[in-house]
């Protein structure tokens, strides 16, 4: 199925992962298992499931270890939170394991039913294992009324060490604020989507100069849903990666993006068409009432024509129109202040985004490394041939988690 806009001018079996106490010790059933096979199984079936127990410590307000494969009422819980977040979502959850083999640690607060706590356990390039909440996702926050924050992560860090982790992780929360300075702070960029004058009203002139321009050039914009879009919008992802001296993330994560979100109609791909010519591209991811610009790309030599501005314009309308309430640009670093100001011209809001970092031996909160620190790396990949870059994503984007 496919929109054009052209200018001529849980499963069903319910089941819960529930958890046995013995002593103040809670056995978990953790992850699920194929036969001889210690690492999570992603393509499980439930009649060849093995489930081992691990040993958490709990107290009061025990944590309870789930697989929201399973457990239907995890994606219930995360739509019906205080602020439903996308990135908690099985269908991410899924698209992460089936991409980079993350081990999953998902938990729920037995008396506080609305805090979903999602986690993965990566490996560093040195062998090191983090738990993360989330790897390669803007945000995360995490809701929970039931304990303080630090308490909180206190039994995360516990289960950490059982799991035998150097890290703890929190990234992209608002609400979430254990106490001592963050590790690390963003921008995260917010639209409220409104009635359509406003909120043209509220783009900056140069934006509606831009979009006037491009529908002149007699662009056409498309959403889509068919998986040969995927595919043309990682052509223009790996000129875009290039151009900003990056590797591109394994073609395996978009068609998992496709097979685990847009064919469930969780997202969208955007594209801008001059002529027959895939220009410049978008992904949208949907939840709820609210929708995510994930990804952008672009060929720059059509950079004149202004397509950005136009897609960025319509994907606004568009889930206007669908009565869409809120609209996320992701984040940026602080010091990119190009990037900030594109996503200003779109008359967004910035929010402070934290990330909350955790050495497991002590307890204590560490300073994460900027991304200024890799300037020199990034030009050097920008010299390299798409498809070196290609094989780059392939062997090592998972150590960036």
């Amino acid at each position: 199925m496919c929109c054009f806009i052209s200018y001529n001018r849980f499963s069903q079996h319910n089941i819960f992962v529930k958890p046995y106490f013995y002593d103040n010790m809670v056995f978990n059933p953790g992850q699920l298992l194929s036969k001889g096979n210690r690492n999570f199984n992603s393509t499980f079936s439930l009649k060849k499931l093995e489930v081992y127990f691990s040993r958490i410590p709990v107290k009061s307000n025990n944590l309870i270890q789930v697989n929201p494969l399973i457990y239907s009422q995890w994606d219930q819980a995360v739509l019906n939170g205080p602020n439903n977040q996308f990135f908690h979502l099985s269908c991410w959850m899924k698209t992460l394991i089936d991409t980079y083999n993350f081990k999953p640690l998902y938990f729920m607060v037995q008396s506080d039913h609305a805090c979903t706590i999602p986690i993965l356990v990566v490996k560093t390039l040195l062998g090191k294992k983090k738990a993360v909440a989330l790897p390669f996702s803007d945000e995360c926050d995490i809701y929970c009324t039931s304990m303080s924050h630090d308490e909180l992560v206190s039994k995360l860090l516990s289960v950490a060490r059982n799991e035998k982790q150097d890290r703890l992780e929190f990234r992209g929360t608002t609400e979430f604020q254990p106490s001592g300075e963050p590790s690390h702070t963003y921008w995260g960029h917010r639209l409220v989507l409104t009635k359509e004058e406003i909120l043209w009203k509220n783009l900056s002139s140069s934006k509606r100069r831009n979009i006037r321009k491009a529908q002149r050039e007699n662009m056409i914009i498309a959403f889509h849903n068919e998986q040969n879009t995927i595919r043309e919008f990682y052509q223009l992802h790996c000129l875009t990666r290039k151009r900003h001296g990056l590797p591109p993330q394994p073609v395996s994560f978009f068609n998992a993006i496709y097979k685990n979100i847009i064919s469930k109609k969780f997202g969208e791909v955007a594209l801008a068409y001059s002529g027959k010519t895939p220009v410049a591209g978008a992904v949208f991811f949907i939840s709820g009432s609210d929708v995510i610009f994930k990804f952008g790309a672009s060929d720059k030599s059509f950079q004149n024509m202004r397509a950005n501005d136009l897609l960025m314009w319509e994907a606004i309308r568009r889930y206007a129109g669908k009565g869409l309430s809120s609209f996320s640009f992701g984040k940026t670093e602080k010091s990119n202040e190009g990037l900030c100001h594109y996503k200003d011209g779109f008359g967004i809001e910035r929010v402070q985004l934290y990330d909350h970092c955790y050495n497991v031996k002590t307890g204590k909160k560490e300073k994460k490394s900027s991304y200024d620190n890799y300037l020199i790396l990034n030009m050097i990949l920008k010299k390299m041939p798409i498809q070196l870059l290609r094989i780059c994503g392939e062997l090592i984007y998972r150590y960036f988690a």
